[in-house]
């Protein structure tokens, strides 16, 4: 026989099929590690932020994210087809965002508003991009787990070498230009080991999941993020009751529900007793209506928004438009808000005020319902879906985090703001929970082709 090679023509068309995986496998693994990188590490980690730079934004991170934005239209290219089903599925984000891009037509700030709407453009398409290339989502979620410990890690390692830069006086920033998102990035680092291990079926994988979670515990103690850690504390209470849901049955949901009702009951019968009246319910039992001494920026933010109560300022066109036309420049002085330094503060710390100050009241509820019907499908999926448990835990990962993040908008401002930490990662969370049933198909695919454990272990990381 020849050793000429064979014609391309003539080779096992499975083989093709092969190198196109194996490619597609490449693009996933690299658009996944730069949107890690970007997302929790930055371009210019343990540097200060000054309101220069947040106005005019960073050459480098517009750099980095159109390179990632580029690589994820290859990537979309590559699996249109599972790219088309993606979109179809979550057309109402897709409509978002670009509401958001329409809003340049009435925005305060047309260039502001394009230059920020594109960011948010991009950032979702590289989420898209990963969504639709991933296999194997207990690989995804391995991944997570072990690229955030890196990140842990390096804050850790960044504070020891560099205190004067990394600890403030109300907490340690990492990294991070504040405590607040270096206690978000340890909360999801948390909860990404927690479920991890809940999926784990080995011992071995269950005491190095452990082991693995002990940076990320220390870090999120001692950035002292009071929301942060109330809300890791929350994340762990859900999974408590998710699991304990899974393993006792009917019995134990009709037991919550039964007790949900008494806690909403009881709720309803205080409220009462203050005339329904919230802000005096909750200064009377709280000592503040906004739990955080943000009363009157809340005030502010919800008469700014009224102005514009039905399409916004334009997306990305109220805060961080320049010292001159800062909105605190409004305010009399003579109360704390008036008297704070003009542009320290930049957002409401309460995420739907701030996308009402953005795009309205009608899409900000629209934005809320994309997020908490992504959950509510994400939890049902990691209850009761077709998936093995590993898989049903890294389901639970995402649904737990679009949970968080709802929560998480009650005190800060992070519902689809672009380039911050906890938006970029729900958006992915949205599109890879809306390929669950795709996940359910390839395994029941293989197993109905009767695929080995060691075939089957080729599109895995660990055997856990």
């Amino acid at each position: 026989m020849s050793d000429a090679p064979m014609p391309a023509s003539l080779r096992d068309p499975a083989d093709a099929r092969g190198l196109v995986r194996a490619a597609g496998d490449s693009l996933h693994g690299v658009l996944l590690a730069g949107f890690m990188l970007y997302t929790f590490i930055g371009t210019r980690p343990f540097a200060d932020a000054s309101v220069a730079d947040r106005v005019e934004g960073s050459p480098l991170d517009r750099l980095a994210v159109l390179g990632l934005f580029l690589l994820a239209t290859v990537t979309l290219v590559v699996h249109y087809r599972a790219a088309v089903g993606l979109f179809i599925r979550n057309l109402p984000l897709v409509a978002f965002t670009g509401f958001c891009m329409a809003s340049m037509a009435w925005s305060d700030y047309p260039g502001l508003t394009l230059r920020r709407a594109l960011l948010l453009v991009f950032l979702t398409t590289i989420a898209a991009g990963i969504a639709a290339s991933l296999q194997d989502i207990r690989r995804f979620h391995t991944w997570w787990f072990l690229g955030l410990t890196g990140v842990m890690l390096v804050n850790l390692v960044g504070t020891a070498l560099w205190p004067g830069v990394a600890i403030t006086d109300i907490g340690v920033r990492g990294l991070y230009t504040q405590k607040n998102v270096a206690g978000l990035v340890a909360m999801i680092t948390v909860v990404c080991g927690a479920t991890w291990i809940l999926g784990a079926t080995r011992a071995r994988s269950v005491g190095l999941g452990l082991l693995m979670l002990l940076p990320a515990l220390l870090f999120l103690v001692v950035t002292k993020s009071k929301t942060s850690i109330g809300l890791t504390g929350v994340a762990v209470m859900m999974m408590a009751l998710l699991a304990c849901a899974e393993w006792l049955g009917a019995r134990f949901v009709l037991l919550m529900i039964a007790l949900g009702l008494l806690a909403v009951t009881a709720m309803l019968g205080l409220f009462a007793v203050f005339d329904f009246n919230l802000d005096a319910l909750l200064t009377a039992t709280l000592g503040d209506a906004s739990f955080t001494g943000r009363d009157e920026l809340w005030a502010f933010a919800l008469r700014s928004a009224k102005e514009r109560f039905w399409l916004g300022h334009g997306y990305g066109a109220f805060w961080d438009v320049g010292l001159a036309a800062d909105p605190l420049q409004r305010l009399e002085p003579g109360t704390w808000l008036g008297d704070v330094e003009i542009g320290t503060i930049n957002q409401a710390h309460n995420g739907y005020l701030e996308l009402w100050l953005h795009v309205g009241l009608p899409a900000t509820i629209a934005a809320a319902l994309i997020v908490a019907a992504g959950a509510l499908s994400g939890t049902a999926q990691a209850i009761a879906g077709p998936l093995g448990r590993p898989a049903r835990a890294a389901i639970g990962f995402l649904a737990m985090l679009l949970w968080l993040y709802l929560l998480h908008n009650l005190t800060e401002a992070t519902l689809f703001m672009r380039g911050t930490v906890l938006s970029n990662v729900a958006v992915l969370c949205l599109f890879v929970l809306s390929r669950g049933r795709d996940f359910a198909t390839d395994a029941g695919r293989a197993e109905c082709v009767g695929l080995g454990r060691r075939q089957w272990r080729g599109q895995q990381v660990w055997k856990t």
